[in-house]
């Protein structure tokens, strides 16, 4: 996020990559070591209830080759620290998750319940390993930079960490961002709510409703929470462009003409005393309120409003803004309350929905084939439907110049591909006498995690898109 394509071609003028990214590896460290150790007492706790010994020699084995391999991928998470960038599943690494998730679907089409848990317990080792074996290294490389002269001048120099980063290159291009410090912990501590979301539905005996609803929550929290934002300031073209990392179809960009606006306002809510405000590009004609995830980043680290008006300062600088403080009543402001309390109603009106039909209706809990794809496509189709739903409640949302260019099919038809094939599946399973009553479990249970995504997904829309409103 840090570095654009024409970096070759342009020189660092003023600025730091990556500022706080050794104190932005402390949190990391601590997260993957909990989710790690987690992980590994319930996969050998079931382990050693067999008592089998090439069982656990096997699963030591496994234990080694995933800690090294943590140890190896612990370079890649520090350089994104350092960098401040989104984190880039390496070709490798996405061979050995997709030939990883194989081996596990065709574990469970074993049909014995006992061979089941034990195939499950053995392929949760390795990424239990991979965690413990990123925290260990990153915990090395933090307890020997706390013996570093550089390390303790930084330290002494900056006493409060920086929520925002601003970089300015050669060619009047100018970078703003959350800092290593502030965005690289939530984006690594996403990928652990995925895991752990995944580890409850194959490894912890919760009543159905309760896991599959805990589950979903953990997975799609950690999938709309794994992204980084960027502002880049093209001042010789007058563009704004705004940058959102993520995973199928989280990520968007937005750019913005600067050339109609004169003003870059801050606007408070008076019934809300101030502590609500949003952050608007105004012109004669037309405003755009920014996205509530970059303007609401209130310091995350020391609570200091300068942080807060860092951003606002460099975009009136960059674009030769006036600055403007109002204050407006719900009605004057009601081009922005709409939209986003229409997203929020509808958000949590597709989560309550998720939630009782997970309650009342029998599921598929049963560990199989059918329900770890399913899972899989609801994460890859929500995001999707969550943007056409807000489009529909809140039709000044600006649309997203983001394409995927490295993928032909579209997320949701890749989704929609994985949802169908888990539904052939659990048909199939049942024999020649099909009836919609057998695969009604599974269906109830595609239909409470879909409503749930698209209900968290929308959430997390809302506070990242900008909307436009004509004066």
């Amino acid at each position: 996020m840090q570095v654009s394509p024409s970096r070759s071609q342009r020189q660092l003028v003023s600025g730091k990559v990556g500022w706080g990214w050794r104190q932005a590896t402390y949190p990391i460290c601590a997260n993957f070591s909990f989710a790690g150790f987690l992980i590994l007492l319930g996969g050998f706790g079931r382990l050693f209830a067999l008592n089998d010994p090439i069982v656990l020699l096997i699963a030591g084995l496994l234990f080694s080759l995933g800690f090294l391999l943590g140890i190896y991928t612990s370079k890649s998470v520090v350089e994104v620290c350092r960098q401040n960038t989104d984190y880039a599943f390496s070709q490798w690494q996405v061979i050995a998750m997709v030939s990883y998730g194989l081996i596990l679907i065709a574990g469970f089409s074993n049909d014995s319940p006992l061979t089941n848990q034990t195939f499950v317990a053995i392929w949760w080792i390795v990424p239990a390993a991979i965690l413990i074996g990123i925290a260990s290294n990153l915990m090395i490389r933090s307890i020997k930079s706390q013996f570093t002269k550089t390390n303790a001048q930084i330290s002494l120099a900056n006493p409060h960490p920086e929520a925002l980063n601003v970089v300015t290159y050669s060619d009047q291009t100018v970078l703003v961002s959350p800092s290593s410090l502030a965005q690289q912990p939530r984006q690594f501590n996403s990928i652990v709510l995925i895991v752990i979301g995944f580890f409850f539905w194959t490894m912890l005996d919760f009543a159905n409703s309760f896991r599959a609803i805990i589950v979903i929550i953990f997975t799609i929290t950690g999938l709309t929470g794994f992204f980084t934002w960027q502002v880049q300031l093209r001042s010789p073209e007058k563009i704004l462009q705004l940058r959102f990392s993520g995973l199928w179809g989280i990520a968007a960009e937005y750019a913005i003409n600067l050339r109609p606006f004169s003003r870059l306002s801050l606007v408070k809510l008076q019934e809300a005393g101030g502590e609500l405000s949003w952050m608007q590009l105004a012109g004669s004609t037309s405003e755009i309120t920014l996205p509530l995830s970059m303007t609401m980043l209130v310091d995350q680290i020391n609570k200091k409003e300068d942080d807060y008006e860092q951003l606002g300062q460099t975009l009136r600088e960059e674009f030769h803004l006036a600055k403007q403080e109002t204050a407006c009543d719900s009605l004057g402001l009601a081009h922005v309350l709409l939209p986003q309390g229409a997203g929020i109603l509808a958000g949590t009106a597709f989560t309550i929905v998720g939630i009782f039909a997970l309650i009342i209706f029998p599921i598929d809990a049963k560990l199989s084939t059918a329900n770890v794809i399913a899972w899989l496509g609801v994460c890859v189709i929500s995001p999707d439907i969550a943007r056409f739903f807000l489009k529909l409640v809140a039709p000044n949302s600006l649309d997203s110049d983001y394409r995927d260019h490295r993928n032909k099919l579209q997320h949701w038809e890749m989704g929609l591909a994985l949802l169908l094939i888990s539904i052939f599946l659990a048909a199939r399973s049942t024999g020649a006498s099909l009836s919609l009553n057998q695969i009604l479990p599974l269906l109830t249970l595609i239909c409470g995690w879909l409503s749930m995504s698209i209900g968290v997904c929308i959430f997390a829309f809302v506070r990242r898109t900008p909307l436009w409103h004509s004066n």
